[in-house]
């Protein structure tokens, strides 16, 4: 029917470094005014859209511009940055909207020493 949208329903994604790479490189005005990310987004991440991931993390302060020569940080694409202690990031939706748990390198390691 005219007007009507169906939505997917969204399921938890969870990024690791070269992912979250992977989505940072369409954060240029080229690929976004074109719509290339559209197609990536949904063959990737069906249900979900760019604006779902990259400016919530920025708001968030987990992604940052400007990290040049900051050895705690590691370079994604397009000058963002992200903490070099970060893992993974995983994205829950739930009836609130999305939560967001931010996974380091250290909690894992705690985490696979408690399964041994």
């Amino acid at each position: 029917m005219w007007g009507e949208v169906e939505t997917m329903k969204r399921s938890k994604v969870t990024m690791d470094i070269e992912t979250l790479r992977s989505i940072t490189s369409y954060c240029h005005w080229i690929p976004i005014t074109q719509g290339l990310h559209k197609e990536f987004f949904a063959e990737n991440f069906p249900g979900w859209q760019w604006n779902d991931f990259v400016p919530r993390l920025l708001k968030r302060k987990i992604l940052e511009f400007n990290g040049e020569g900051n050895d705690s940080l590691v370079k994604l694409w397009q000058g963002l940055y992200i903490s070099s202690d970060i893992q993974s990031i995983e994205f829950i939706p739930d009836k609130n909207g999305t939560k967001i748990n931010v996974l380091t390198i250290k909690e894992l390691e705690k985490l696979k020493d408690s399964v041994e």
